[in-house]
């Protein structure tokens, strides 16, 4: 058993050395680019400065060459060439223009020129060349290294070579035990001593052979560790607490040697021996305070080396087997009485991997955050999320959840503020969102978490118009996209509470009926309240939508996903509000009224005042929508008004029938309350009014119908009217059904009478022919009406009054009709005269 703990932390340590050399290698390789690249940058620096001298001399040359031509002759300008040639006079030339004026011979002398100057052209291919020369060397030097990495490919003969001597060196101990040479005492001397050989041997080949020297350093790592375990394990040489001691030493010993080689492998199998110590020497009855804060503390060393020492492997290590140990010891032990404790060092690792994170950020030089350690950050967040939620499940104690997660979006935003203040190159957007969208999401989840029903939707609500505020003042599309994502929830969320919103019943058994609890006050009530917080969180977003649009070329981050503009969420939020607004109050009404005045007549009546108040509700809130309706009303909108108004009426018109029985026939309700009807009377009035006023939209073959459409509708509001009236002014129980008969055969025929009248008035003054016309059909159909139906089943009294009234209406509408055939004759003599 010793020699396979032996092999598999050799074979451990191996493996972490070629992932590092494979790290090293890649380093190096960048290194070499860089230098390059430094090197040509400041051959080209060196050459650009020699061209600017260069240019400067042979300007000065240049000069100084014609003024001291100018005083001895004057001479044509050269012909400018691509090379600038200098001119030279024979001595011959020079004697003859200077001697002229003296008469005097001067032998010329032989004039020894400077070396030419090298121009522009020149020094480029000189420098040109260089560079040429040193690229050869360059590429010789990288054909020479080929062989090199080819040797360096040769490491896995450490490996084997170390596995090898471990084992040799283990055959021979065991041999020697089997062969009782050594003694307990003695053979864990051997291990130690062949421990720190193997250390002395490795700490001598480090200055020359890193490699083979890393190999040998975790070999004797590896020995030491194990013989210190089965010191305790197998011979009892030592007690727990002072084998504990000695192998942290030795996980102290291996973090000093990784500093004073800066290598990284050792110090990860540091961390590693560090971590398995405590597994070593475990008997099964640990001390969970105890463990964790060696964990805690180990993490610290190894985390403050690997920042300093900018190891990104070593945090990695850390990171899987803390949370090893955490999630094992969550699943394994935790209960109530240990949720403290949990929930405490569950936190403590939490906020020591952060501060690493944000450290390594801050130390950062780069303008841009890897997407590893993004993504770090978020696993890290998630990973402890998780570790909570399985702490809260397995202790079933106080919900402690919510406070939890709030505290770690605090931490989130803490850092958001540190790193923005401490870092001093250009702070990285995507880091800082990053952290921004954490914190969005943990005060999102904390919220279901902790709080209950209609506190989580008014919290949501509060939250969404927030981060859209946001997005318009940092034009970040992540908060807007937060934003979208919690009015959704917000509306989920709303139609989950409202399914509760009904009255509560109990049976009350010594009256053996259901009775009514806890009534909820009017409008200051849960439901209706966080439907109002919606209500004006959307407003908000609606009202700063249309003052001021963002512009989508402003925005900022995620511009690959598809988002809806500033104007396509003012459109969609009125729509919403107008919806949202009804239902709020639907909702209150439908509550309130069933609450106080249906259930407590439950078995009574069957909910017909619930249903008129709710239809009468629907035609005030048409009507008030009506009301502040600002913009010019389309043929469209006409149409769906038009409709709405036809499908209002028959409901208003059962709805009232039906009232008006259960109140003056059965007793059900209290008379009081057919007062409401006159609301919706008043409401109607004004629709059509409107309707009427705004009929010129349609086309003029429309007119006709809609005229008829409009005109029956308030035929038929009127009779609906009469009724009531009539009904609530003298009738009884005993004599409901006699006067409405009564209404419907003396009253009708004189209502609807008048009404052609009056329309055959209006068609006069507008004149407008189709009014005329419908007139006529309705007096049409009252006279049938008349003389088949109701003239038989009237009393003598109602027979004289009935026919004397409509005989008037009759004779009132002949003289219009003859005085309308005057008019048009009239007007015809007129345009003949013309």
């Amino acid at each position: 058993m010793e020699f396979l703990i032996l092999l598999i932390l050799v074979i451990a340590m191996i493996l972490l050395i070629r992932v590092t050399n494979k790290f090293d290698k890649v380093n190096t390789q960048l290194e070499q680019s860089n230098r390059m690249v430094d090197g040509l940058s400041h051959m080209l620096k060196k050459l650009q400065r020699d061209i600017d001298s260069l240019k400067g001399k042979e300007i000065g040359s240049t000069s100084t060459t014609a003024e001291q031509e100018v005083e001895r002759v004057v001479v044509p300008p050269p012909i400018p060439t691509e090379h600038p040639v200098e001119t030279i006079l024979s001595p011959v030339e020079e004697e003859v223009i200077i001697s002229e004026p003296v008469q005097t011979v001067v032998e010329p002398k032989e004039e020894i020129l400077p070396p030419p100057i090298p121009t522009m052209a020149d020094r480029v291919d000189q420098v040109a060349d260089e560079v040429h020369s040193r690229g050869h060397a360059v590429v010789r030097e990288q054909e020479d290294s080929k062989f090199v990495k080819a040797l360096k490919e040769l490491n896995w003969l450490n490996a084997i070579g170390v596995i090898t001597l471990v084992l040799g060196i283990g055959f021979f101990v065991k041999y020697a035990i089997d062969q009782d040479w050594i003694n307990e005492i003695g053979r864990v001397a051997l291990g130690v001593a062949v421990g720190g050989i193997v250390a002395g041997i490795a700490h001598k080949l480090s200055t020359k052979y890193h490699v083979f020297s890393s190999v040998l350093m975790g070999g004797s790592l590896a020995i030491l560790y194990t013989t210190i375990t089965l010191a305790f394990r197998e011979y009892q040489l030592f007690n727990q607490t002072v084998t504990f001691i000695i192998l942290s030493v030795i996980t102290v010993l291996a973090v000093c040697l990784s500093i004073a080689y800066k290598r990284q492998e050792l110090a990860i199998f540091a961390f590693i021996g560090g971590m398995l110590a405590p597994l070593l020497i475990s008997t099964g009855n640990g001390n969970h305070l105890v463990l964790f804060s060696y964990i805690f503390l180990l993490n610290t060393g190894v985390l403050i080396v690997a920042v300093r020492q900018r190891w990104l492997l070593v945090d990695k290590f850390s990171y899987v087997l803390t949370y090893l140990y955490l999630i094992a010891w969550i699943v394994l032990k935790v209960n109530k009485e240990y949720q403290a404790d949990a929930i405490f060092f569950t936190s403590l690792f939490f906020l020591q991997f952060m501060v690493l994170l944000v450290l390594r950020y801050i130390k950062n030089s780069k303008e841009k955050s890897d997407v590893g350690q993004l993504l770090y950050i978020t696993v890290v967040n998630f990973t402890s999320l998780i570790c909570f939620f399985m702490i809260q499940a397995n202790s079933m104690g106080t919900n402690y959840l919510g406070v939890i997660i709030v505290g770690m979006a605090l931490i989130n935003a803490l850092f958001i503020v540190l790193t923005t203040r401490a870092k001093t190159a250009p702070i990285d957007k995507n880091f800082t969102y990053t952290l921004l969208a954490i914190t969005i999401g943990l005060v999102s989840l904390a919220i279901p978490v902790q709080l209950s029903k209609v506190y989580i939707t008014i919290v949501w609500a509060v939250e969404m118009s927030v981060l859209f505020w946001i997005w318009t003042r940092s034009k970040a599309n992540l908060f807007r996209i937060g934003s979208i994502v919690l009015g959704v929830l917000t509306l989920v969320s709303y139609l989950m509470d409202i399914r509760s919103f009904n009255p509560t019943l109990i049976y009350d058994i010594e009256e053996d009926k259901n009775s009514i609890v806890d009534v909820l006050p009017i409008i200051i009530n849960q439901y209706t309240l966080t439907g109002i917080v919606i209500l004006l969180s959307f407003f908000f977003i609606y009202y700063i939508t249309g003052k001021k649009p963002v512009v989508e070329e402003d925005t900022i981050g995620l511009k690959g996903m598809q988002q809806p503009t500033s104007a396509e969420i003012h459109k969609v939020l009125a729509s919403l509000l107008l919806v949202l607004a009804y239902g709020i109050g639907f909702l209150e009404i439908s509550y309130q009224v069933g609450a106080r005045i249906e259930y407590p007549n439950l078995g009574v009546t069957d909910g017909i005042y619930k249903f008129f108040s709710l239809v009468t509700y629907t035609v005030v809130y048409a009507v008030i929508y009506l009301v502040f309706y600002k913009k010019k009303m389309t043929k469209l909108f006409y149409s769906i008004n038009l409709a709405v108004s036809g499908i209002l009426l028959l409901l208003f018109a059962i709805a009232v029938s039906s009232l008006r029985k259960d109140i003056f026939y059965f007793g059900e309700y209290s008379p009081a309350y057919f007062t409401l009807h006159l609301v919706a009377i008043g409401a109607f009035a004004y629709f059509y009014f409107r309707l009427y006023n705004n009929i010129q939209l349609l086309s003029v073959e429309s007119y006709k119908w809609v005229h008829a459409l409009l005109f029956a509708s308030l035929v038929l509001l009127s009779s609906v009217e009469l009724d009531n009236l009539v009904v609530w002014m003298v009738s009884t129980e005993e004599t409901y059904k006699a006067v409405l008969s009564d209404v419907h055969a003396y009253g009708y025929p004189i209502l609807w009478g008048l009404m052609a009248m009056l329309l055959m008035i209006i068609g006069m003054n507008k004149e407008k022919a189709e009014l005329r016309k419908l007139s006529l059909i309705s007096f049409g159909i009252i006279i049938l009406k008349f003389y088949l139906y109701d003239v038989w089943r009237m009393n003598q009294g109602g027979k004289i009054a009935s026919f004397v009234v409509l005989g008037v209406i009759l004779l009132v509408v002949s003289f219009l009709l003859e005085r309308i055939k005057l008019l048009l004759k009239d007007k015809e003599e007129q345009h003949r005269e013309q």
